[in-house]
């Protein structure tokens, strides 16, 4: 289960005996847990209104402008431990305040856990909301963000069709981000493009935007009119499984693709754009936090060696085929009146064929973003 935001302190946050050492204190708290803080760490962490702001959390001075010097004294009851420094600075700090710290409580807060899914066995467990209790309550809004922290997708019902609808909707979900396809889009089979997806052909699942620096966080959709024709079911799957998967069964393949900088390219009249990176991104925990997997988009590249060709070639191939799997694939059609979301950093998407008129809008919302929306509404730090 992915890990929401509670306060860290429990029963940590009563001191219990506070030790100097060299340049540096040793704190333990009554629950028997103790950490070491550097004295350059709590000179840095001084929570007085000479050192903090407070109103806007932010330090009041540059890290050059720390003085290099030492504790002189402390003092401290079960709560507050006060230090006086070699300057004669005095700073406090509160015992739940330090408690926070202990690194592997520090770093487990914030160890992101996505519940991984195969295929149809997702279409009831994502979010599915009428508009109006996401964008006027936080608990509509709470309910669509834990969708898509636990599962990458959410689906908002009900959304009147149109292209102002459905951008109140994206800045609910952090704002609209703009690109070279611009802030809001509409699009048929018109192509404004050199993007297949401006075509009626299938489209093989994919994530957008591999040859930006940063590609998009969420990308939005919402299938307007289909008139006059068959076919264009939406496909999505969880790129973090198949990579999963490719770890169990082909190691090598998955070490290759977490190292290996694979070169995205878009390029048309006006813009070029271009970008190295592992398919596989992984965090210095070495858990999946990005998927970077476009077939269309790939560059063209020069190997070091044949082996390092044949390696590039046999590890995308054995990872494409758990993607392209349908039992791995959740397929559904978008009508007017549902807008589908999905994190473009976790789930791939594509599209079967189809014939007649088809008009979808939608955006991209940045990670940024979208992440600054669930911390607000306290489901992760």
């Amino acid at each position: 289960m992915w890990r929401h935001r509670n306060n860290i302190v429990s029963v940590m946050n009563v001191l219990d005996s506070v030790s100097v050492l060299d340049k540096s204190l040793s704190i333990k708290f009554e629950d028997g847990t103790s950490i070491a803080y550097e004295d350059c760490w709590l000179r840095d962490h001084c929570r007085c209104s000479c050192c903090y702001h407070a109103d806007t959390f932010q330090r009041a001075h540059h890290l050059l402008d720390i003085p290099d010097v030492t504790i002189s004294s402390v003092l401290y009851d079960k709560q507050t431990l006060q230090i006086t420094w070699s300057d004669n600075h005095v700073s406090n700090y509160k015992a739940q305040f330090l408690a926070n710290f202990n690194y592997e409580k520090w770093k487990n807060s914030k160890k992101l856990t996505p519940i991984i899914w195969r295929g149809l066995e997702i279409a009831d467990r994502v979010a599915k909301i009428h508009v109006n209790k996401f964008l006027n309550s936080d608990e509509g809004a709470k309910t669509v963000f834990k969708s898509l922290l636990d599962y990458g997708v959410a689906l908002i019902e009900n959304v009147d069709v149109s292209v102002e609808a459905t951008e109140k909707v994206c800045n609910a979900l952090g704002g609209v981000q703009h690109t070279m396809f611009g802030g809001m889009w509409r699009f048929t089979t018109v192509q404004d493009h050199a993007d297949t997806a401006y075509t009626n052909l299938p489209l093989t699942v994919h994530n957008d935007n591999t040859y930006f620096t940063e590609a998009a966080g969420l990308q939005i959709l919402h299938c307007l009119e289909h008139t006059n024709g068959t076919g264009g079911e939406t496909l999505l799957v969880d790129g973090f499984y198949g990579a999963t998967l490719l770890k169990d069964q082909h190691p090598d393949d998955y070490d290759f693709l977490t190292k290996f900088d694979v070169e995205a390219e878009y390029m048309d009249d006006s813009h070029h754009y271009k970008y190295s990176a592992p398919v596989i991104r992984l965090n210095k925990m070495k858990e999946i936090i990005q998927i970077r997997f476009n077939v269309y988009d790939r560059s063209t590249m020069a190997f070091s060696s044949r082996e390092e060709c044949k390696t590039y070639y046999r590890s995308l191939r054995n990872l494409s085929k758990y993607y392209e799997n349908p039992e791995f694939q959740w397929k559904f059609k978008l009508k007017p009146g549902l807008v589908m979301v999905m994190d473009n950093f976790r789930v791939l998407h594509g599209r079967t064929g189809f014939s007649g008129k088809r008009v979808l809008c939608g955006s991209y919302v940045s990670r940024s973003d979208w992440l600054n929306k669930a911390r607000t509404l306290r489901l992760i730090q």
